[in-house]
Parts: structure tokens; C-alpha cells; sequence
């Protein structure tokens, strides 16, 4: 039998001393090959195996009349009966016949790694009155488990773990199973049993204790009084993050403990010095909680630990005190985990003490100082990872001198500078090797060339130039990924890359390759080579339908979509953006099940948006903007339950905007329609969209007022988003590479009208903003618009808005830019708006309140305003009784500004007339006069269509023509007097 009793967490761990004793009791009653079994026992066991389905024939032994023999069958010795069912891992399947209650005298029963698909655990398990052993762990049983169970009051190891389908509603049967030393309920759901902790508090020789993610009920771990498990020596409780409880007091009581699992619990507060009194502790994780302050220093009584492992809280302190109190009595510790903290202080002066470590993570922290040189003396060393801290200075093959048996090296994210000889060659065989952010180049390191075993290589942003080496391509056997992005990589990649058969993930982003992308290998699943200078046509095939992340942005590809994209069938994400991809996008998305993002952006796409992507039920991404789509929205778009981001600006689209964006697609958050051929109403229907907070249907042939259901938008009233964001993060997809680093593999961006600038937000989810501008809407300003205290820019200009400007608008607190220009509006400005302190755009009309922020805006902000006045302005706005005395002096100063004008006209041409006629010499010198005056005007009318003509390049031969195209007109003096 293997695999008989399960192992702890660590291989230093202790096997249940109980299991060992009962393993023994079986071994002691196996019956010899010449005894028969009861014939009602075998009869039983006949009628198991024809309810079950046995796919790998291991039970093709059961024939012949003694089930002794039988496979996974064992007998008592003396008295024949069946006393041991061991199917571990037989893959089983079907339902279990209750014939097997017929096996009354069954001590120990296995039915783990098998598949019962979904099926209740058969409650006839609980009339098994001798049962010591059940293991039905990882067998696929599902369902409430049956209080009977509780029968077993002999039993004393129960593993009912990854039975990820099954629940449990009551702890009380558990609490009668007082014989228990081992009990595993891992991975069920036990999100309903509010008595959990008590119940267990009732089986006094409890020793092995493991509710590992199991949903448990938020119970405060402190609320025992006393503690009776007081023989417990592995206590696991990771991952129920729900228990939001301290470290409970009684843990300290749990002397013989040798393993603490509360990892990922939810725990806050200090780490108790009173965890100095678990002296026989192997293996401590609180791993993943709120744990706060300085780790104390009675860890230096831990003096048998082999495995600590704090990380993912937020410890603080400096790491040296920390590292010296181990030093003092622990000598065997192998596994050191303290990333992801806030701890302070260097390496120096005792990592190359702790020569007895296999595996030391302080990642994520605040560490800083040099890296110390002697810490080649740890031999043993098989994993280093110091990523992401503040350690600078130069790494050199010294640092490496001894470490043999490194497999895993971890430097990304520091400012550190590698300096390492063409010639070296390594002590060591690494597998992976992190070294983002640091500075490596120019050169690709040559000493890579001697890894034979890597798989995983990270040299993002590492200041590597040139042309990447030949032999990189050559680690066909073992490299799974590869990340050079951010550098300065030129040249072209290979015509293929198909013989790299484990490679899964290839990220080149933000270099200078040229060329066409290559053949891929049939294992690759994420590809970036966006951001490059790449050209030709999309491949027919990327490898095969492996393919998740699929990101070409921001290169020069042309051509078409083929459609054996489509084929893609686990594809999560595709960008082809910023391209010159042209075509009609083909209509074949029906074939894909879980795509989250597509962005075919700002390219040259023509025809209809294809039906079949309202097929994509997952889509929380949608980007089409910036092509030449045209005809009606498809209606099957209205399916989409998930999406966030919907982007169809820029394009060709008519009609009116469909209802079912309002009713159906309930989950948007940013719809941008902008600068299409949409007509009509914006429809009553998009009042539900409660989580809307980015609109935009600018630039097209909308018309009718302006909706007042636009002041129910609940996502833009900063009462409910305090931070100018969702309450749920904006989506964005990471993979994790070498140490925990991740590349982004999409991050979504919003493209918008912002004061007066069309601006690109990469962090959208901060954006508040409604843009109707360009369109034709009437009516005026609804007043209720200011309860969107959240939003922080509003456009209505370039209609035909009239009425005055609410004095409502006031209210929107966060508002950076407003623009109400090129409309009907008439009044003053409301003083409100004074209030406005983040305001630092504004369009519109009135006086200019001399107060908060408009003191600080420029000329230049008010420019296509004609009916503003007041400073900064040339124009000066009059008060109102000025205004009322002005007009009434105006109106009167304009009656005899006019009679005096006409009696002035008619005398001054009477005088005129009268002494042109009566006077000859007065005659001559008027029309005298009037020839030097035309005569002057020709000659600069001709000079001004030279220099035209010569800048222009024509022949200026022709400039006779120009002259005679020229009429001049002289006033000659008439022969006879009038």
C-alpha cells in the first residue's frame, strides 16, 4: 500500500503517530492468501464493483471465490471478515453501492483520488460501528456531509479534504467523535458551521487539526476559555481570510505543537512574545495577514525551527535585530520567508552566518545597503530572492563564488549594476534568473549561454542594446519564458521559433525589432511584441488554440484579421491596436469562450461590427474606436452581462442609440460613442446603467433637451465614490513571472475631450466626466445635474442651450473642467461656481467673478467667449444701475447723433457742389488730385501682384499682362462748363 498516510506540510515533519499504530493493526490482521472470505461479505463486494466504473481495469482481479485476494480487499486473519477497503487513487467513478454496509466489521476504509461526481457521501458509512480509518479526501463527493458520521465514535482518523463540492452545516456530530487524533476537512465549504471551533475543543486527543481554505465562519479565535486539544501538534488554518481575529491567547498553551499554519487568516495585531513558548515549533507560516509591528525577540526559543515564514504582512523593525535573535539558538533553519513587509536595515553583519539556509525571500521590503560580498558562503543557498527593495551598489561573480546549488536568483527591481566577465562561468545551474530594473547591458549577459537547465529568464528594462545573440534561441529543452521588454533590442527575430517547445511566454515589448512575426511554437500561451516596429500580415496560425494573451499594439501589421483567430478558443485577450490592420473584421467569435478584452482600436476596419461578438458573454473590454465602422449597432451586443468599457467612437456609425445599452448592459462603466452619425433622443433607457461614470456621446447629430435622468447616475456622487473611482477596481490583467514580478498584459486607457485637450487616461477608472458637446441639443441646463458631486469634468458646449447657468452647479465640489461655450445661454455666471477650488477650465458666459478660482485663469481660457466681460478681459462689465442709466443716455445720445449726422451730410455736400460748379480752378485741382491718388493706389496693386507672381515661380515675362490687366481711371475735367 502507498501512499497510505497522508505527509505534514514539510518533509522534516513527524508522521501521526497514530496513523503509524493503526497501520500497524492492519499489518497484524492481513489475512493469508489461503484463507476464504464470507460469502455475504463477498456477495457485497460483487455488487460494489457493478455499480462502480472501473476506466483502468483495477479491479480486474476481483474474480474466483475468495475476495481476500482481491485487489484493494483485506481480511481478518483468523475470522475472514473484511476489515480494509483500500481504492486510493483507483480513479473509480459512478455512485458506491450500499451493499458495502454489509461489511460490519470494516476497520479502516479508503476511497481518496477518485471521482464520485458530485455524489453524497453514503450515509451507511456511519453504521461502520468498528471504523478507525476514513479517507475519502480528493474523491469528488459533494453535498451536505451526513451527520452520521458522528456514529464513529471509535474512529480516529478522518480526511474528508478537496471534497471542494461538499458542506458542512453543523459541527455536532464532529464533537462526538472524541476518539479523533487526525482531522483534515480542507477545502470544503464551511462557510454556514458557526461552531466549528467549539466543536473541536471536544476531542481531547485531537493531534493533527487541518481546515485549510474552508470558507470558515468569522469566529473570534480568543472566545475559548479553556482549551482541551492540549496534545495538538499540527494546527492548519490557512486561507480563511474571513477569521478577522488576533493570534488567540490559547495557541500558546499548545506546547507539543511542531506545526502553525494561519496563513492568509485575516489576523491583525502583533506577533505575542508569548510565541517563544512553542519550543517544539518546526514549522511556522502567518503568512498573508494584517500582522503589524516588530517581530519579537523571543524567536530566539524557537530553536527547532526549520521553516518561518512571516511574509505578506506588514512587519516593520529592522531585519538585523530580527536575524540576530535567530542566530542565537536556530541552527537548523532552512527556510527563511519575510517578503512583502515594511522591515528596514541591510544584509550585512548575519546572512552569512545562516549557513544553514536553503531558501531566504525578503522581496518587497525597504532593505537597502550593498550586498555583502561573503554571502557566497552559503553554500546550501538554493533560492534567493531580494527583489523589489533599495539595495544599490555592484554585484560581481564573487558574490556567487560558492553558491552551487542556487537554482532560483531573484535581483529585479533594485539599483543594482551586474558586472560580470564575458569568460565566467557559474557555479551554479539556474532555472530562473530575475534581474528586471537592474543594469545589465549594454551586452546580453554571455555567461547565460552556460545555463542549460533555465527556464525562466526576466531581463525587462535592463539597458540591453543591439541585436539579441543567436544561441538565445537555442534553450529549446527547458526555457518556459522569456522577458527582454523595455530595452533597446534591434534586428529581427527568427522565421521560426517552433522548436522551442516548452516556451509559453515571450514578452518583447517597447524594443526596435523590425520584420514580420515568426512561427510559434504549439506550447506558447502568452505573446507581447507590442510596441515595436514590426510590419507585414497577421500569421494564419499562432501556434495552436494554446494561446491566452495575444498583444501586437503599436506596430506597423497590415492586412487582415484572419479568421483562424477565432480558433483561439482559451484566447482571454487581444490587442491589435494602433496598426494597419484594414478590413472587415471577420464574424466567427461565437468559437470563444472566456475573452475578457478586445481592442482593435485606431485602425482601418471598414463594414459592419460583427454579430458574433455579442456571443462574448465574458467581454469586460471592448475597444473599436478609431476605424471606419458604419451601419446600426448589433443587437446581440446587448448580451453583454460583463462589460465595463465600451469604446465605438470615431467611426461611422448612425442611427439612434439603442435602448438595450441601458437595459442590458448594467455592469458599464465608461461608454464613449463620440464623433459618430448617431441621431435622435438620448434614449430614457440609459437612466439604469448605475454604474456609469464616464460618458461621452460628443460629435454627433443628437438632439431633444438634455436628460435630466443624467443626475440618478449614483457612480458619479461623491458620496459613493470617495476616491473618484468604482468600488471595484478597474480590470486589468498581469502575468507573473520570475520572483513574483508581473508584466502587464493589458491596461486599459481612456481617450477625451479634457480641458479643451483630447488627452489619453490610463488610469480611467479616476475618471468622472459627461461630454455632449457638438451635437444639437435644446432646452436648458437641467439644475439637478448638480448632485453629480463626483464629476469632475462637464461639456455641453456647441449646442443650442439656452436659459440661464444653475446656480446648482455649484454643488459639484471636484469639478476641474466646465465648458457650456458656443450656446444660447443668457444671465450672469452663478457666484456658486466661486466655490469650485479644483476648477481650471472654464468656457462660458457672463461676468467673471473676481474670487477663489477664477483669480488664477489666464486670458486664454475664455477665448471663443464673446459675451463674457471682466478681468482678466479687455471688456469691462458695467453694474446694473450703470447699466440702466447707460442705456437710457444711449437711446437719447443716438436720436441726435443721428439728425446731426444727416444735417451735417447735406450741408457739407450742398458747400461741396456749390464751389465745383462756380469755380474752374477749384474743378481742376479736385480731379488733379483725385489721379495722383488712383495713380498711387495702381502702382501698389501691381506691386503686390509682382511679389506674388515671383514667389509663385511664373514666368515674369507675362508681367505685361499683368500690367495691362491693370485699368487705371483718370478723371479728366469735362470740355464745357456746366
Amino acid at each position: 500500500m502507498q501512499n497510505l498516510f497522508p505527509t505534514t506540510m514539510g518533509p522534516q515533519l513527524e508522521q501521526v503517530l497514530t496513523a503509524l499504530a493503526l497501520w500497524c493493526l492492519v499489518i497484524s490482521t492481513r489475512q493469508t492468501p489461503t484463507s476464504a472470505c464470507i460469502a455475504a461479505e463477498r456477495d457485497a463486494l460483487a455488487a460494489f464493483n457493478s455499480s462502480i466504473t472501473d476506466p483502468h481495469g483495477r479491479l480486474s482481479s476481483w474474480q474466483g471465490e475468495n475476495c481476500c485476494d482481491w485487489s484493494g480487499v483485506t481480511c481478518h486473519k483468523k475470522t475472514g471478515h473484511v476489515i480494509q477497503l483500500d481504492f486510493a487513487e483507483y480513479a473509480l467513478q459512478g455512485e458506491i453501492n450500499p451493499s458495502l454496509a454489509g461489511l460490519t466489521k470494516l476497520i479502516y476504509l479508503n476511497l481518496s483520488q477518485n471521482d464520485f461526481g458530485g455524489a453524497s457521501i453514503p450515509e451507511f458509512i456511519g453504521s461502520f460501528k468498528v471504523l478507525r480509518y476514513l479517507d475519502l479526501s480528493s474523491a469528488s463527493f459533494g453535498g451536505p456531509v451526513p451527520p452520521q458520521l458522528g456514529n464513529l465514535t471509535r474512529l480516529q482518523y478522518l480526511n474528508l479534504s478537496d471534497s471542494y463540492l461538499a458542506t458542512i452545516h453543523n459541527f455536532r456530530w464532529v464533537s462526538k467523535l472524541t476518539s479523533l487524533r487526525y482531522l483534515d476537512l480542507s477545502w470544503l465549504y464551511l462557510a454556514a458551521s458557526v461552531d466549528w471551533l467549539q466543536a473541536v475543543n471536544m476531542l481531547p486527543l485531537l493531534q493533527v487539526l487541518r481546515f485549510n481554505d474552508a470558507s470558515l465562519h468569522a469566529t473570534d479565535l480568543n472566545c475559548l476559555p479553556r482549551v482541551n486539544f492540549t496534545t495538538l501538534k499540527h494546527l492548519g488554518l490557512k486561507s480563511n481570510s474571513n477569521l478577522n481575529s488576533y493570534l488567540p491567547s490559547w495557541i500558546w498553551n499548545l506546547s507539543s505543537l511542531s506545526e502553525l499554519d494561519l496563513s492568509g487568516c485575516g489576523l491583525s495585531g502583533r506577533i505575542p512574545y508569548e510565541l517563544g513558548k512553542l519550543t517544539s515549533l518546526k514549522f511556522l507560516s502567518l503568512a498573508d495577514n494584517k500582522l503589524e509591528g516588530v517581530v519579537p525577540r523571543s524567536v530566539s526559543s524557537l530553536c527547532n525551527s526549520v521553516h518561518i515564514d512571516l511574509s505578506g504582512n506588514l512587519l516593520s523593525g529592522d531585519i538585523t535585530e530580527t536575524a540576530k535573535s535567530l542566530l542565537s539558538c536556530v541552527k537548523q533553519l532552512q527556510i527563511l520567508d519575510l517578503a512583502n513587509n515594511h522591515l528596514t536595515g541591510s544584509l550585512s553583519g548575519w546572512l552569512e552566518q545562516m549557513t544553514s539556509l536553503r531558501v531566504i525571500d525578503l522581496s518587497k521590503n525597504s532593505l537597502s545597503g550593498d550586498i555583502p560580498a561573503n554571502m557566497g558562503k552559503l553554500s546550501n543557498l538554493t533560492h534567493l530572492d531580494i527583489s523589489f527593495n533599495s539595495f544599490k551598489g555592484t554585484i560581481s561573480e564573487i558574490h556567487f563564488a560558492n553558491l552551487s546549488r542556487l537554482y532560483t536568483l531573484v535581483l529585479s527591481s533594485n539599483t543594482l549594476k551586474i558586472e560580470i566577465g564575458n569568460s565566467w562561468v557559474p557555479p551554479f545551474q539556474l532555472r530562473e534568473l530575475g534581474m528586471h530594473a537592474c543594469l545589465v547591458g549594454p551586452q546580453f549577459p554571455t555567461w547565460l549561454q552556460s545555463q542549460s537547465r533555465i527556464e525562466m529568464i526576466d531581463l525587462g528594462s535592463t539597458g540591453i542594446t543591439g541585436v539579441l545573440p543567436g544561441w538565445i534561441w537555442n534553450f529549446s529543452s527547458s526555457i518556459t519564458s522569456l522577458n527582454v521588454s523595455k530595452n533597446n533590442i534591434t534586428g529581427t527575430l527568427p522565421a521560426s521559433l517552433e522548436h522551442l517547445t516548452m516556451l509559453t511566454t515571450l514578452n518583447m515589448r517597447y524594443n526596435q525589432l523590425e520584420g514580420s512575426i515568426p512561427d510559434l511554437p504549439t506550447s506558447v500561451q502568452v505573446l507581447d511584441l507590442s510596441y515595436n516596429y514590426l510590419s507585414g500580415s497577421l500569421p494564419r496560425s499562432f501556434g495552436n488554440n494554446e494561446l491566452y494573451y495575444l498583444l501586437l499594439s503599436n506596430n506597423y501589421l497590415s492586412g487582415v484579421i484572419p479568421t483562424e483567430l477565432c480558433n483561439m478558443v482559451l484566447m482571454e485577450a487581444i490587442d491589435l491596436s494602433n496598426n494597419h490592420l484594414s478590413g472587415e473584421v471577420p464574424n466567427c467569435w461565437n468559437k470563444i469562450s472566456n475573452l475578457y478584452i478586445i481592442d482593435f482600436s485606431n485602425n482601418n476596419f471598414w463594414g459592419e461590427i460583427p454579430s458574433t461578438i455579442g456571443s462574448l458573454n465574458s467581454l469586460i473590454t471592448l475597444h473599436l474606436g478609431k476605424n471606419n465602422f458604419s451601419g446600426t449597432l448589433p443587437t446581440s451586443l446587448q448580451s453583454f452581462n460583463m462589460l465595463v468599457f465600451l469604446d465605438l467612437g470615431e467611426n461611422n456609425l448612425s442611427g439612434n442609440i439603442p435602448k438595450w445599452i441601458g437595459e442590458g448592459l448594467r455592469t458599464l462603466q465608461f461608454l464613449r460613442l463620440r464623433s459618430n452619425q448617431f441621431s435622435g433622443e438620448i434614449p430614457q433607457e440609459l437612466s439604469q446603467l448605475n454604474v456609469l461614470q464616464c460618458l461621452d456621446l460628443s460629435d454627433n447629430k443628437l438632439s431633444g433637451p438634455v436628460p435630466h435622468f443624467l443626475e440618478n447616475y449614483a457612480a458619479m456622487h461623491m458620496g459613493n465614490n470617495q476616491e473618484w473611482g468604482t468600488s471595484t477596481p478597474f480590470i486589468s490583467f498581469k502575468v507573473y513571472g520570475v520572483g513574483g514580478a508581473y508584466f502587464s498584459v493589458y491596461n486599459d486607457a481612456l481617450q477625451m475631450t479634457y480641458k479643451g485637450r483630447t488627452l489619453t487616461f490610463t488610469k480611467p477608472e479616476y475618471v468622472m466626466s459627461i461630454d455632449l458637446s457638438a451635437n444639437q441639443f435644446t432646452g436648458e441646463i437641467p439644475s439637478g445635474l448638480g448632485f453629480l458631486t463626483g464629476l469632475r469634468s462637464f461639456n455641453l458646449s456647441r449646442n443650442h442651450i439656452g436659459g440661464s447657468i444653475p446656480d446648482e452647479l455649484g454643488r459639484m465640489a471636484y469639478l476641474e473642467s466646465l465648458d457650456l461655450s458656443w450656446n444660447d445661454l443668457s444671465g450672469t455666471i452663478p457666484q456658486s461656481l466661486v466655490s469650485l477650488e479644483y476648477l481650471s477650465y472654464l468656457s462660458l458666459a457672463g461676468k467673471i467673478p473676481m474670487r477663489g478660482q477664477f483669480l488664477t485663469f489666464d486670458e486664454e481660457v475664455y477665448l471663443g467667449n464673446v459675451n463674457l466681460c471682466g478681468y482678466p478681459l479687455e471688456t469691462i462689465c458695467l453694474l446694473d444701475s450703470d447699466k440702466h442709466r447707460h442705456h437710457k443716455l444711449h437711446q437719447h445720445f443716438d436720436t441726435i447723433t443721428y439728425l446731426c449726422m444727416l444735417l451735417g451730410f447735406a450741408s457739407g455736400f450742398s458747400i461741396v457742389s456749390v464751389i465745383l460748379i462756380s469755380s474752374a480752378a477749384a474743378r481742376k485741382t479736385y480731379f488733379q488730385f483725385t489721379d495722383v491718388i488712383l495713380d498711387k493706389l495702381c502702382a501698389a496693386v501691381w506691386l503686390k501682384l509682382h511679389i506674388n507672381w515671383m514667389s509663385a515661380g511664373r514666368d515674369l515675362s507675362t508681367r505685361t499682362e499683368i500690367q495691362n490687366s491693370i485699368t487705371c481711371y483718370h478723371f479728366e475735367e469735362p470740355s464745357t462748363a456746366i
